[in-house]
């Protein structure tokens, strides 16, 4: 019989993992991206098809960016890296990604980062992370910070990681809170800093309960109300091994 506490780990892996999402959203620069396209009705039109024909979407995508739209150039160039709706092409993804980050796509950024990394071309996806990072964008932050943990030269860029996330607004946002004391906890700066993160860790764990406690609440009294011990304990195991894969 599988655990409880496993099932609701897993849960509330996938709210994190959604919630996730949503921040990368809600931080980059979509909407002005959208407020400049040309036919933002025939992007729409492409979205919709994704799920039920996304061989069809990808050509409307191809279309529109072949036009000079920057959301279509950032999605055809995912949809390409992914295999979604055409054949999986990483260089003709890289052409389009590279396009769409040039035109300031801020998802185009992130995914032409990523890219890169899957290539290990770590020194490439750090300097489109670096571009982010100067401006303050938060997900290019956390991006840097775990390239950085997955490159050969890890060692000499931990200083310069503890500084990148530990300055300004980023210090206080819970997704690179939460890497960052997972990283204490495990290790990755050294053992000095490991106690530094058990001292967090609590802490974290209390703000991943409240963002990943039951979506469905909707009254008033359920959103204030303080997340329960279970809650609280689950946040704290799926913290501590929440990155065991890029260990």
């Amino acid at each position: 019989m599988e655990c409880i506490l496993c099932k609701a780990c897993e849960a509330a892996r996938a709210t994190f993992n959604k919630k996730m999402i949503e921040w990368v959203y809600a931080q980059s620069n979509s909407v002005e991206v959208m407020e400049r396209e040309a036919d933002p009705a025939a992007i729409h039109q492409a979205y919709d098809l994704q799920q039920a024909d996304p061989s069809e979407s990808f050509g409307q995508y191809l279309a529109l960016a072949e036009k000079g739209s920057v959301w279509s150039m950032a999605t055809v160039g995912e949809m390409f890296s992914l295999g979604t709706g055409a054949p999986q092409d990483l260089e003709q993804a890289e052409k389009w990604l590279l396009r769409a980050y040039q035109a300031g796509s801020d998802y185009g950024l992130i995914w032409l980062g990523s890219l890169y990394e899957r290539s290990k071309r770590y020194e490439e996806a750090q300097e489109v992370y670096k571009t982010g990072a100067a401006r303050g964008f938060a997900p290019a932050m956390l991006y840097l910070a775990a390239c950085y943990r997955r490159s050969p030269n890890w060692t000499q860029s931990r200083r310069e990681t503890l500084a990148l996330l530990e300055q300004g607004p980023a210090a206080s946002d819970l997704f690179i809170r939460h890497w960052l004391t997972t990283a204490m906890v495990r290790g990755w700066f050294g053992l000095r800093y490991i106690p530094e993160g058990i001292r967090r860790l609590p802490g974290v764990a209390h703000d991943m309960a409240n963002l990943v406690k039951d979506e469905t609440a909707t009254s008033q009294d359920d959103s204030q109300s303080r997340p329960g011990f279970i809650s609280r304990l689950v946040a704290q195991l799926w913290l501590v091994g929440a990155t065991r894969s890029a260990s």
